[in-house]
């Protein structure tokens, strides 16, 4: 859902800036009338792997009906396919802890977690780690890894930054989401 909202965010007349943060790009993105719509960090990883941290306001059915989209997502070069509705097994280590299993929805070249409480989770865990490695599989089941590093002061700065502009574009209607918290 978000990989497709990207690329509709992009396509509208908006406004956006883009920073960095240390090894992080980030990108803030306005609606017509200023107020904050998407927020975007990534970081590069290992042969072309890209992490992506994205929350997006878009429309969902009326006028002024919008929903909240938020994702992790980790792309990379080789080709994964598709996934069912509910994900692949996607397992997932920070630092030389333990392995973490989930479900990751699975499109094209890139993987997707896309449950708020998860993103939340997953974001709190990446805050305060150095190093992911993330095991994506393709359409025939076989181990793609992806591996990042991370700066902790950079992460910190964006994490906060994240939230804060999440919060500002979730707007009071989608305040207790666990992410914006």
């Amino acid at each position: 859902m978000v990989l497709g909202t990207m690329g509709m965010l992009a396509t509208d007349r908006a406004q956006a800036l883009a920073t960095w943060i240390g090894s992080w790009d980030y990108v803030l993105q306005h609606d017509q009338e200023g107020r904050p719509r998407a927020a975007f960090a990534r970081l590069r990883g290992d042969d072309e792997a890209l992490l992506w941290l994205t929350c997006a306001r878009f429309p969902s059915g009326g006028e002024t009906q919008e929903a909240l989209a938020l994702s992790a997502t980790v792309s990379q070069k080789s080709y994964l396919g598709r996934s069912p509705p509910r994900g692949r097994s996607t397992v997932y280590w920070f630092d030389d802890g333990s392995p973490e299993l989930s479900y990751w929805v699975y499109r094209e070249k890139a993987g997707q977690l896309a449950n708020a409480e998860q993103v939340s989770r997953f974001l709190e865990r990446l805050t305060g780690a150095q190093s992911l490695v993330i095991e994506l599989s393709n359409y025939r089941f076989e181990t793609q890894r992806s591996q990042f590093q991370f700066n902790p002061v950079d992460t910190k700065r964006v994490a906060e930054r994240f939230r804060q502009d999440c919060r500002d574009i979730a707007g009071p209607a989608n305040a207790n989401l666990p992410l914006i918290r």
